[in-house]
C-alpha cells in the first residue's frame, strides 16, 4: 500500500499528540513531587502522632460490641473481662450455731484406738448423755471434732464451738509417783445390796450424781489414766462407795475407765457381785477399795 502525504500527516499529528500528553502528565508528577514533606519530617509527624484517637470510653464501648456480636467465643460472663463493672461481693458467712446456754461440756476422752468421746449436758432437760465422735446431738448438729479443751458441733455449713465446762475447775494432770510398798489390805467396806439397787435402778439420776473430767498422766506422754471425779452430790452412790471430791477412778473389777460410759456400766454391774475392788488415785497416791455387798 502506497503511503500518502495525508497518512504522513496523521503519523505527524498523533506523534505530536502523545508528545504533548507525556510532557503534561511529567509537569503534574513532578509539582506533586515538589509539595510532598520531606522523609524525615513525615516519619516525625507519624510518631509524634497518638497511636489512637478513640477516646478510650468509646474504645470499651465498641469492644463490648464486638464481643456480643457473636463473631468470636467469648465466656458466658463478660463481666469478668470488664475491669470498671461492679461485681457481687461473696455472701457473708453463715452465723454460728448458738449452744451458750443450751449445751455443756463435762469432759471429753481422747482415744488413740477407737472412737473419742464427750460427756454433754442438755441444760433444757439437764440429761447428761455420752456422745461418740460423729454422732448426732439431737437438735443441735453433728459432733465433728474432739479435743481436749472442748468440742465443735457442725450443722450443714453452720458449726459451733463448745468448751469445757468450768475451766477453773479442770483437773492438772499431776505427775505420778512410783507406786509405794505393799500395804496390809484394809478390811472391805459392807455395802447393803438392797439399798445398793435402789441407788442404782434410776440410771438418769445416777448421770447427775457426779461430774467427771478426764486426767492425763504427763509421765505417760499424756495419756487418759482415769476420769476424775468432780461435785459428787450427797447421799449418792458414789458418798455411799467413800468416793471423795478430785479422786481418780482408775479401774473398777480390774476394767479400766476408759469414759463416763464404762464407768456408769461398771458400776451399775457391782449390785450383782459379792466383792467389788475400785482402784483410784487420791492427792498423788494409788488406792484400792475393796467392798462387800451382802
Amino acid at each position: 500500500m502506497p503511503v500518502s502525504r495525508r497518512h504522513v500527516s496523521y503519523a505527524f499529528v498523533l506523534t505530536l499528540s502523545c508528545w504533548l500528553i507525556a510532557d503534561t502528565v511529567n509537569v503534574y508528577v513532578s509539582h506533586a513531587l515538589l509539595e510532598m514533606p520531606p522523609l524525615e519530617a513525615a516519619a516525625d509527624s507519624i510518631s509524634a502522632a497518638p497511636v489512637s484517637q478513640t477516646p478510650p470510653s468509646d474504645a470499651t464501648q465498641m469492644a463490648k460490641t464486638i464481643l456480643s456480636s457473636g463473631l468470636f467465643v467469648v465466656p458466658a460472663d463478660l463481666s469478668a473481662l470488664d475491669p470498671d463493672e461492679e461485681r457481687p461481693s461473696a455472701p457473708p458467712p453463715p452465723p454460728p450455731i448458738e449452744l451458750t446456754g443450751k449445751l455443756k461440756l463435762l469432759g471429753t476422752a481422747i482415744r488413740d484406738v477407737g472412737r473419742s468421746s464427750a460427756a454433754i449436758e442438755n441444760l433444757q432437760d439437764h440429761k447428761q448423755t455420752l456422745y461418740f465422735l460423729q454422732e448426732t446431738i439431737e437438735g443441735f448438729g453433728q459432733l465433728a471434732v474432739i479435743t481436749r479443751d472442748g468440742v465443735t458441733i457442725t450443722q450443714g455449713n453452720r458449726q459451733g464451738y463448745l468448751p469445757l465446762a468450768d475451766e477453773s475447775a479442770k483437773p492438772v494432770p499431776i505427775s505420778i509417783a512410783a507406786p509405794p510398798g505393799p500395804k496390809r489390805p484394809a478390811a472391805p467396806t459392807v455395802i447393803d445390796r438392797r439399798q445398793l439397787k435402789q441407788n442404782l435402778s434410776d440410771v438418769s439420776k445416777l448421770l447427775t450424781e457426779a461430774r467427771a473430767m478426764p486426767y492425763y498422766d504427763l509421765t505417760n506422754n499424756g495419756k487418759l489414766e482415769g476420769w476424775q471425779l468432780i461435785e459428787i452430790k450427797p447421799k449418792s452412790i458414789l458418798e455411799q462407795l467413800g468416793i471423795q471430791q478430785r479422786d481418780v477412778m482408775l479401774r473398777i473389777n480390774g476394767t479400766p475407765v476408759v469414759d463416763p460410759g464404762t464407768m456408769l456400766r461398771l458400776l451399775q454391774e457391782i449390785q450383782h457381785e459379792r466383792l467389788v475392788k475400785v482402784d483410784l488415785i487420791r492427792g498423788s497416791e494409788r488406792q484400792t477399795f475393796t467392798y462387800e455387798i451382802r
